[in-house]
């Protein structure tokens, strides 16, 4: 008998913890998973290309989004139902980058200043933004935001963001080289600090000290992305999320293996399994949890975030978000 579809959109089909998936080393047990990949934003414009040699057109089953994106719509009152899997976490401090004559030597420097952003439901933002706001005391009311998109998002009272004529990168990237602005928070390193130009730098000169600081003192290990499916999907077919979960703890085994295994992969990285040692020394054994309990402060910490910030109109529950049978699932 042949097994259900499960067409699963890959966000970053590439990224170590989903590349188990899309090189057809793990499966989803129970179902045959169809892998494509998202082109456009998700919504009902949505386009989305095949990886898998058989994927079928149409709407993906399950998804990895943006958890900024996900609060949006849950507030919303879209019904996507998740499971506790996380396969994109970052610190966002290194993404905060200043024109380096603008007077910025620290985080309350920001006020007065005008900072542009990708948009304001943008994850890499909602956490940057409530560590600022949070950690460091900024006031973010006080400075001058600027986006393509400004009308595209709820935001918190107070808040101003001015439009920007055009929108991209390249675009940021150009404008805090120039001067034009003091500051840019965007998801992606700019194209000027790749090639080291001296007018621009990153708010923080040892982000991997400050970041860690962060951590030991908030015990903040921001979420990215959030996996979901289609309620459409759960209701018919119920064992689907615990079944994607186990395929998802089964990926990130595989995806550290290949770090710090007998035989690792990452060769150009010369101290990766050094790196992954010091990391479990201060974040402790299992950093990468997947589940609800191990993640509850930070869950916390992004509805509290997207709160304040006005991105939602309510303070979101998360435990609603989850299938409880995945969500009680034993393990990590």
């Amino acid at each position: 008998m042949a097994q259900p579809t499960l067409r699963f959109n890959f966000r970053e089909p590439e990224v170590d913890t989903n590349r188990p998936f899309t090189d057809g080393t793990v499966k989803v047990e129970g179902f045959d998973l169809q892998v494509t990949t998202r082109v456009e934003r998700l919504g009902p414009t949505a386009q989305y290309v095949g990886i898998s040699a058989d994927a079928a057109e149409g709407e993906p089953d399950a998804r990895d989004v943006g958890f900024a994106e996900l609060l949006e719509r849950k507030d919303k009152g879209d019904r996507f139902v998740c499971i506790p899997a996380f396969p994109n976490r970052k610190f966002r401090h290194s993404y905060i980058f200043v024109n380096s004559q603008a007077g910025i030597d620290s985080p309350k420097d920001l006020e007065g200043k005008r900072v542009a952003i990708s948009g304001w439901a943008n994850t890499a933002g909602l956490w940057a933004r409530g560590a600022l706001q949070d950690y460091y005391g900024v006031d973010l009311t006080r400075i001058t935001w600027f986006a393509a998109r400004p009308n595209a998002s709820r935001v918190a009272e107070g808040i101003k963001i001015e439009r920007l004529e055009k929108a991209g990168m390249a675009v940021l990237d150009d404008l805090l080289v120039s001067g034009e602005m003091d500051g840019v928070i965007i998801p992606d390193t700019l194209p000027s600090i790749t090639k080291r130009d001296p007018r621009v730098r990153r708010l923080f000169s040892d982000c991997k000290t400050e970041e860690q600081t962060y951590f030991q003192e908030s015990g903040i290990f921001p979420i990215s992305h959030i996996v979901t499916l289609t309620q459409d999907f759960v209701d018919q077919y119920p064992e689907a999320p615990v079944a994607l979960l186990n395929a998802y703890r089964q990926a990130r085994h595989v995806a550290l293996d290949r770090i710090e295994g007998a035989d690792p992969c990452v060769v150009t990285l010369p101290w990766a399994s050094a790196l992954m040692a010091e990391q479990r020394e201060l974040m402790g054994e299992m950093y990468w949890a997947y589940n609800v309990e191990t993640n509850r402060h930070v869950l916390d910490a992004a509805t509290r975030f997207a709160h304040q910030q006005g991105l939602t109109a309510n303070r979101l529950d998360y435990a609603s978000f989850f299938d409880p049978a995945a969500a009680a699932l034993p393990g990590a």
